[in-house]
């Protein structure tokens, strides 16, 4: 469909260039219903992203019961196809499928999955996911002491982690263990730590230390000075 002068420009989420974007729509369909009393609707529209180019249907749904803003206006429910991303995946996540051994292959697998939970905004799954994660990677790399916490200080032990960054995993683990037991939905903040220090945690172990490895095995040894 060509594109004409004329097309109107909107604000609109981009996968690929992250974050909103302003993006032309290409074409728009409107429906409109009523019952009882209480009205609703939904705007279909194409959108191309003016800066990558990318294209994607937005949904904007609305209902007359639904809450407003300051102003008084309805809050549309906004949908994306494909899905919105919470946030792009690091630039070594493919790396990560070729570093690691191949006992370590669910590393990979898991965080795949935690981001598509990202993705749909299932925020406590995504928690429990977490948990899960660190869980496997503390008993690749030390074995399995019995409990998450007995994990967890072997790990530092092993100086896998400081004192203050095991700390950190305690609480992302009490994190997840509140999603399953006690009900807990982080929030999306909340959320965004979670996924840091994991992000981090994974790249210290899995990414950097091969790195540090490869670049070690490339320094020139020293030349032994001459005796006297």
């Amino acid at each position: 469909m060509p594109e004409s002068e004329n097309t109107k420009e909107t604000k609109a989420h981009c996968n690929t260039c992250g974050g909103n974007r302003t993006h032309k729509v290409l074409y728009s369909e409107k429906s409109r219903w009523d019952d009882q009393g209480i009205c609703g609707g939904e705007i279909y529209d194409l959108v191309k992203c003016c800066g990558c180019g990318s294209l994607k249907l937005r949904l904007d749904e609305w209902c007359s019961e639904d809450d407003c803003d300051p102003e008084g206006n309805l809050i549309p429910r906004i949908s994306y196809y494909p899905p919105a991303v919470f946030r792009p995946r690091p630039k070594w996540f493919y790396d990560l499928m070729l570093e690691v051994a191949w006992n370590d292959g669910n590393i990979h697998d898991l965080l795949s999955e935690i981001y598509v939970a990202l993705q749909n905004d299932q925020r406590a799954l995504a928690a429990m996911g977490i948990r899960a994660l660190l869980e496997k990677v503390m008993i690749e790399k030390c074995g399995d002491g019995g409990s998450f916490w007995e994990n967890v200080k072997e790990f530092e032990k092993q100086g896998y982690v400081s004192r203050i960054q095991r700390e950190r995993l305690e609480t992302i683990l009490e994190a997840g263990h509140a999603a399953i037991h006690r009900l807990y939905k982080p929030t999306k903040d909340d959320l965004i730590t979670l996924v840091d220090i994991a992000e981090s945690l994974i790249e210290s172990i899995y990414i950097h230390g091969s790195k540090v490895d490869k670049l070690k095995n490339g320094i020139p040894p020293r030349t032994p000075k001459p005796k006297r």
